[in-house]
């Protein structure tokens, strides 16, 4: 059974990338192998904070985790004779892991100014392998202003170059210190805690930059009510940079689109809505006009009556077939979309029963989906045209 345990060098220094250690052992897992080594800078991952990747001689490391203090890197392919106490050499994707730790160190800014100024705890934070950035969850709900001022003073923060100091204590020595633990600590145990000076102290066991400066910037780039508090969507650093390129990207595209300065697109853009609005109300009314022409071509008292009309939205359709009603016991109006038949359909009082039965036979021969209640139906058919057509003719004779 294997008893060594693995020399955690990512906590010795967050900022050492690459590093030479020995086999420890060697296993086969699905699709790869697990390798075990006397020492690592590979963060296996905790805190909230992702595992490390890169590469181990030259295979690609594409997880590591600790289990009893062993750290196992998971690797793809074969491992090419690699073998017990043979010496190898790692390297981490050290880019990748300073985003890590600019928005942990971001993160614990927030956190602790939230926590001190209005009274909010962070119950959850999440940085995801596959995303930028990160979310965190506080418990109190931060109105538009507040998150704004959370933000200018994380910055201020960020400026005043503060030294982030990781400190070991025993869990005995947590009596009276506000940690932000999010689990309870026996007397024995050994807590890593990361203190900000002004702004936060907390029990964390992820990587974080060496001062506060180095985070570069502090983004909030989203806000949402969330289980009675609010969760925040955060950019640092790095991530805030590349965000920062994608939406000047897109600026610089809404500025050629509608002829105007980047500094004036807002209200180009403005004039634009404004403008849709507007045009929209004319061919809404124009559409009206034309489905009081066709309503009116539907004899009075006519049983079943069905309509096609292009290019209508569920909003059309119901008008549409609300005015047909008026001349017929039930209407069915059809539109196409994207290669999918839908419909609305509506009947006169005392004809709900048979509308129903409709809209049922209707969905159970033709692939359809939807419902209602009442007078009025609508859904998706999966059919074509004319298994459409055939089946709506066939309702008509029968009707």
């Amino acid at each position: 059974m294997i008893m060594e345990k693995t020399t955690k060098i990512y906590y010795e220094s967050a900022y050492k990338r690459d590093f030479l250690a020995v086999v420890l052992a060697c296993e086969k897992v699905d699709g790869g192998w697990k390798i075990l080594l006397d020492g690592t800078c590979f963060y296996p991952g905790g805190g909230g904070q992702p595992c490390d990747i890169g590469v181990l001689g030259d295979m690609r490391v594409v997880e590591c985790y600790s289990r009893d203090g062993m750290t196992w890197h998971i690797v793809e392919g074969d491992v090419l004779g690699l073998a017990m106490g043979d010496e190898v050499r790692g390297e981490v994707d050290f880019a990748r892991r300073y985003a890590f730790m600019q928005n942990h160190t971001g993160e614990h800014l927030l956190s602790g100014l939230a926590k001190n100024r209005w009274g909010a705890t962070n119950v959850g934070f999440h940085m995801s392998i596959s995303e930028r950035g990160f979310t965190m969850d506080l418990d109190r709900l931060l109105d538009e202003d507040a998150v704004t001022e959370l933000e200018r003073v994380a910055n201020e923060a960020v400026m005043a170059a503060v030294d982030v100091d990781i400190s070991g204590i025993a869990g005995s020595g947590l009596v009276g210190l506000d940690v932000r633990a999010k689990r309870e600590f026996a007397e024995d145990d050994e807590v890593r805690l990361v203190s900000i000076e002004g702004y936060d102290l907390c029990a964390c066991a992820g990587l974080h930059t060496a001062n506060t400066l180095e985070v570069g910037v502090v983004k909030i780039v989203a806000a949402q009510k969330y289980k009675g508090g609010v969760r925040l969507t955060v950019m640092c650093g790095s991530d805030a940079a590349w965000d920062y390129g994608r939406k000047h990207d897109a600026l610089r595209e809404i500025s050629r689109l509608t002829s105007a300065e980047t500094d004036k697109c807002m209200g180009a853009v403005e004039r634009l809505l404004v403008s849709g609005a507007a045009l929209k109300r004319e061919i809404d009314a124009l559409k009206n006009r034309i489905f009081e022409m066709r309503a009116v071509q539907v004899p009075v008292n006519s049983d079943f009556v069905w309509l096609c009309e292009d290019g209508l939205d569920n909003d059309n359709m119901r008008r549409f077939a609300d005015m047909v009603v008026q001349r017929a016991k039930m209407a069915v109006v059809l539109s196409e979309s994207g290669g999918v038949w839908r419909y609305y359909a509506c009947a006169q009082d005392d004809n709900a029963e048979c509308l129903q039965d409709f809209v049922k036979r209707f969905n159970e021969e033709l692939g359809g989906k939807g419902g209602g209640k009442g007078l009025a139906a609508q859904g998706a058919l999966s059919a074509g045209f004319e298994a459409i057509e055939g089946f709506l003719n066939r309702q008509r004779r029968e009707t």
